[in-house]
């Protein structure tokens, strides 16, 4: 909330100074108090944002990465004159928890050159590759393996909270 406030004003003035700046801080400290003390707003959802939002960044770069090796792969196959696609349907479970998470992975595969996600059901998935070798790893890859950890990181993440509300019960 504070990032949004500080950056609305800097947009809204127009340009940049220390000035502007040191008044946005105010400014956006102050909004932000009256929402935490008001409007039930508080620090730790704004924490949790920036956590959820720098793993969102970490897993996108990554995947720019994948998209990358694979547009190499199938820019290879295309090229190699005596290659012969051996198209596979490939089924695998990904043991990811939360829907939101498998949704991810499902569009991540489908944005990776030479693979589509044809269906998802449940934990489930379908996925056409263009080549046999295009289907190693897709349920252990990378791309698991980073939304796996982002989903232990929110779960030992409520499981803190969840405590930290349980010690001041107990206290009180």
């Amino acid at each position: 909330m504070f990032l949004a406030f500080f950056a609305l004003w800097v947009i809204l003035n127009g340009r940049w100074t220390l000035e502007i700046g040191a008044f946005g801080v105010v400014f956006a400290a102050l909004l932000t108090a009256f929402c935490c003390k008001f409007m039930g707003y508080s620090m730790e959802k704004e924490r949790s944002l920036a956590r959820g939002l720098l793993s969102a960044l970490r897993y996108g770069v990554m995947l720019l990465g994948e998209i990358v090796k694979a547009n190499r792969t199938v820019i290879g196959m295309i090229l190699d004159l005596g290659f012969e696609p051996q198209p596979q349907l490939v089924r695998f479970s990904s043991g990811l928890r939360e829907e939101r998470h498998r949704v991810v992975l499902a569009d991540s595969i489908t944005l990776t050159p030479g693979t589509i996600t044809c269906q998802l059901a449940g934990d489930d998935f379908v996925v056409h590759c263009l080549d046999s070798s295009l289907a190693e790893g897709l349920s252990d890859g990378i791309m698991v393996q980073r939304l796996r950890e982002m989903e232990r990181r929110e779960e030992a993440h409520a499981q803190n909270k969840e405590e930290k509300k349980a010690g001041k019960g107990a206290q009180q």
